[in-house]
């Protein structure tokens, strides 16, 4: 992995090094080449940013939801996968986060799918609102997207935590010998025997810990549902990237965990090249 900008590059001023721990605002930009295999021709340097976790709430403001879609819209990805979690608790946020959302927008379109605080708050609701705004909600469904000639299959899937995962149904069609990519909010999903054969698991979640602790690193890792804490994971040939998200619960605060927007850029193996 390595960073697009500088704090300094994205409006968060670089006074301290202890500063940009505790800001819940130092959004940082990655961007993280993924290898594929079999990878058709047409997806190789395929760009996708990936947003998650942005908890609109009392503690995370319509200004900073806005500006996270402004850093998005920026980077001129291909697609745009969000991963879950928009709002906390109140149903009031949703349409407002929804309609900033809204303003993303990409070639390959904007993909989305709900996380475990969508359930509390309201999934149906929150699917709708992100529909109406011309998102693309994948609930235990699956879809391709092409470039010229060439195929890359796209699959979603409702919470696993909520019990609400299909992956029969999201599965139903999809060829295992060939490229999938798949939008999951839970990254505990790549132990599943389910997801064997999939290319690419997207995932949030965890928020990267939120909180790391110098030598005891985040205590959240303890929890078997937090072992894929953040950053890139292979598993019997699946790659799975686990955002840190932008948003946070319970206290405003992040610390060794800044807020990320994610481009995966999807290229051909060695041997294809």
């Amino acid at each position: 992995m390595r960073g697009l900008a500088a704090a300094g590059l994205v409006g968060v001023s670089a006074t301290s090094t202890y500063a940009s721990l505790v800001e819940p605002r130092a959004y940082e930009l990655t961007e993280t080449d993924i290898p594929i295999r079999d990878l058709p021709p047409a997806f190789d340097g395929f760009r996708i940013a990936q947003v998650s976790d942005l908890h609109h709430s009392l503690i995370v403001p319509h200004a900073d939801v806005e500006r996270i879609v402004r850093l998005t819209q920026s980077l001129n990805a291909d697609m745009i996968a969000l991963t879950g979690d928009y709002t906390t608790a109140r149903a009031s946020y949703v349409e407002p986060c929804a309609e900033l959302l809204g303003r993303l927008s990409a070639p390959a379109g904007v993909w989305a799918v709900l996380g475990n605080h969508d359930h509390y708050t309201d999934p149906e609701l929150t699917a709708r609102a992100l529909t109406r705004a011309r998102i693309n909600v994948l609930n235990n469904a699956n879809t391709t997207i092409t470039r010229g000639n060439d195929a890359l299959q796209l699959v979603g899937i409702d919470d696993w935590s909520w019990g609400k995962s299909d992956f029969a149904r999201a599965l139903r069609g999809v060829d295992a010998h060939r490229p999938s990519l798949l939008l999951s909010h839970q990254p505990i999903v790549l132990d599943l025997p389910q997801t064997e054969g999939i290319s690419l698991i997207l995932s949030g979640h965890t928020h990267g810990g939120q909180l790391r602790l110098p030598l005891v690193g985040a205590p959240v890792r303890f929890v078997n549902e937090f072992k894929y804490l953040r950053g890139h994971y292979q598993r019997n040939g699946t790659h799975l990237y686990v955002s840190r998200g932008t948003g946070t619960v319970g206290l405003p605060i992040r610390f060794g965990a800044r807020p990320e927007i994610a481009v995966l850029r999807l290229r051909r193996t060695p041997e294809q090249s």
